[in-house]
């Protein structure tokens, strides 16, 4: 299949169960499904990775604002929950650990900006999928 957009994420899955590999960019990794469910649990759930996207947006956002207003943030750590609350309600939870001397003030608006984030924006807002054969 041919890129549609020059930023695709190319997904690939053949006859290995469902071992997936996904290409973005020149990096390649695996997604899988856990062995309870039928995968070999090569690498993480797609559910997984939509945590992961969140968390790691999150996080490198909070880097690029503390060294840009040089706050001393010394290290973030961030957990990412999904649960299911009905067939089409989800919530995120996401904790965050930042380290470093910071002030209350500075804490606060830390957390205005981890909810600023991308794929927080995205997540949060209306969301369509337009899905075609090629």
């Amino acid at each position: 299949m041919a890129n549609l957009f020059p930023n695709d994420v190319i997904i690939t899955t053949e006859k290995s169960k469902y071992k997936t590999t996904i290409s973005a960019g020149k990096h390649t990794f695996i997604a899988d499904e856990p062995e309870d469910l039928g995968g070999g649990d090569l690498g993480p759930m797609p559910t997984q990775l939509l945590a992961a996207s969140l968390g790691s947006c999150t996080s490198i956002t909070l880097r690029m604002y503390a060294d840009r207003k040089e706050i001393a943030l010394e290290s973030i750590e961030v957990h990412v929950n999904i649960d299911k609350l009905s067939a089409d309600e989800n919530k995120f939870t996401r904790k965050l650990k930042l380290s470093g001397n910071l002030s209350e003030a500075e804490r606060e608006r830390l957390l205005q900006v981890a909810n600023a984030c991308p794929v927080h924006k995205i997540l949060s807002g209306k969301i369509s999928i337009d899905t075609v054969l090629d």
